[in-house]
């Protein structure tokens, strides 16, 4: 993939061009803000991603925003989600005659593995949250969720030995929340009786988005995938279906469409061109792997 297609921020960045106002953070590897938009958020009207987990949430206002080319409207008590592979939008704020008001909270990748408490429970798959990165929060979860973190915005402030650790605990148990919160929402719409996939199975499967992350652009066989995860394309497919409800083929496709709708929206490649950089055997196949994925042809998506 060109990563010249996207502006892409590190975490630094965000919080030098975009927090300016109540912040508290430990680096750039954990950043607690209440913010308003009373800065410019002009870059990101463009593509753009950042190499973070932002959990952002809408205190007063409504905005409009893409998160992986699919329109969302903000407005107070929702919650936004991104993860480091979302490609997202802003669409430009009028300053002047909106207030928008977030607090937002942003952890390094780094940082999150380095986090000490074991999350497995509460993983959440990474397709759910491609799906589905906005979440609509009740009064008492808002509730709750804003006393956890006015408790660590008071850690911060301290000098204690162990103040670090006393953070990455209340993180975690922030994780358990969002997580329950999370989990209660999908298990209202899951069918009754579906078996809960075993944790083995969600670390294979966290496994498996990691390395379509990396290679969906060169590799979209199943078994490529399992010979890296030294287990059977049956096995990877049954393991894939159990914890997300998708197939592995449809994850895999979910990215190598993604990127295609992106390269068709925002570039101004052709259609071979982007078949090639895709790394399909011809223009033919790509057209066809796409109206097939999409019901449209690439080039009435890219008119549309």
């Amino acid at each position: 993939m060109d990563n010249k297609l996207y502006n892409k921020f590190t975490l630094s960045k965000v919080k030098e061009l975009f927090l300016k106002d109540d912040i508290v953070s430990i680096g750039d590897d954990f950043i607690l803000a209440r913010q308003t938009n009373n800065v410019d958020y002009e870059l990101l009207k463009f593509p753009s991603r950042i190499d973070g987990y932002v959990a952002a949430y809408c205190r007063k206002g409504h905005f409009k925003c893409k998160i992986n080319l699919r329109e969302y409207e903000i407005h107070d008590g929702m919650l936004a989600v991104n993860i480091p592979n979302n490609i997202i939008q802003l669409e430009p704020i009028d300053r002047k005659n909106e207030l928008v008001e977030l607090t937002i909270l942003a952890v390094s990748p780094q940082y999150m593995n380095a986090l000490t408490s074991d999350l497995d429970k509460i993983f959440v798959d990474a397709i759910n949250m491609f799906q589905s990165p906005i979440m609509e929060m009740a009064p008492e979860e808002v509730e709750l969720s804003m006393q956890y973190l006015h408790l660590i915005d008071n850690v911060i402030n301290t000098d204690s030995e162990y103040r670090n650790d006393s953070i990455s605990y209340l993180l975690t148990s922030i994780f358990y929340l969002i997580g329950g919160m999370l989990k209660k929402r999908l298990d209202a719409e899951a069918e009754k009786g579906e078996i809960q996939a075993s944790t083995r199975h969600k670390k294979l499967f966290e496994m498996f988005i990691e390395l379509v992350e990396k290679h969906y652009n060169e590799e979209r066989s199943v078994g490529f995938y399992a010979d890296k995860l030294c287990i059977s394309p049956k096995y990877l497919s049954q393991i894939i279906k159990s914890v997300s409800g998708f197939s592995a083929p449809d994850v895999i496709n979910k990215y190598v469409i993604l990127e295609a709708q992106n390269l068709l929206r925002h570039t101004d490649m052709t259609v071979k061109e982007i078949s090639d950089q895709l790394n399909f055997p011809n223009h033919s196949f790509f057209y066809k792997y796409f109206k097939q994925r999409t019901g449209c042809t690439p080039n009435s998506y890219r008119h549309q």
